[in-house]
């Protein structure tokens, strides 16, 4: 894959309104993997009745995780996790979480501006430098209300995207349904603008969850 100006912009229009719902690290060749619920539609005009999506980071060299509470006045310390089960810990205790937005998320250390020098988590994958870095992040709640932050960087050499079964999306359709479905979004293709929602029967990551929608990207 060729990372030029093109590439880059189609790929955070992709992930623009992701909703990320787990990270992991691959056994079989240690990729870090974002788990996604991503806005995808079909050249048919049908929106994507799974919306799950694995970005795997190839070759990633370290990953970085910052959570934080969501308080009235600003978020609170990092909270120290001693691992990535622990991160899966905590994603699978949420009650909900809205999608990331900003268009930015590759190569922008800007975004980490906030981050105090300790994050709550430092995995070395293996040795570094890596050419590109990703920030992902989501803005959550667990079912008691308690609100957090949980964002992160993953430093990589390349990527790609499977489907949650495992079969692999080819970069140039996972950046083409993403635009599409802003296109339709923002009225691009000669019809009006349309609110889009998540269907209520899109499957989740892991069971016994709350099946969740949004529309235009607000909860």
């Amino acid at each position: 894959m060729v990372w030029d100006e093109q590439f880059r912009n189609g790929l955070e229009t992709a992930l623009n309104e992701a909703e990320v719902v787990g990270l992991r690290i691959a056994s079989s060749d240690s990729a870090c993997e974002l788990l996604l619920h991503v806005c995808a539609q079909s050249e048919q005009g049908a929106k994507d009745s799974d919306s799950r999506r694995v970005l795997r980071l190839l070759r990633a060299t370290r990953i970085r995780v910052l959570l934080r509470e969501d308080r009235q006045g600003g978020y609170g310390p990092a909270i120290p996790l001693a691992g990535l089960d622990e991160v899966e810990s905590f994603f699978a205790s949420l009650g909900g979480w809205d999608a990331m937005y900003g268009w930015e998320f590759l190569d922008c250390p800007s975004r980490t501006g906030d981050w105090p020098t300790e994050p709550s988590l430092t995995v070395d994958v293996r040795p570094g430098p890596s050419p590109h870095s990703l920030f992902w992040f989501t803005e959550c709640w667990r079912p008691d209300d308690a609100r957090y932050c949980i964002e992160g960087t993953v430093d990589f050499d390349d990527l790609e995207v499977t489907h949650a079964d495992g079969a692999r999306e080819p970069l140039e359709e996972f950046v083409a349904a993403g635009r599409r479905w802003w296109d339709v979004l923002f009225g691009r293709r000669g019809n009006p603008p349309q609110v889009q929602v998540t269907p209520a029967q899109t499957p989740s990551w892991r069971k016994h969850r709350r099946d969740t929608a949004f529309v235009g990207g607000e909860r």
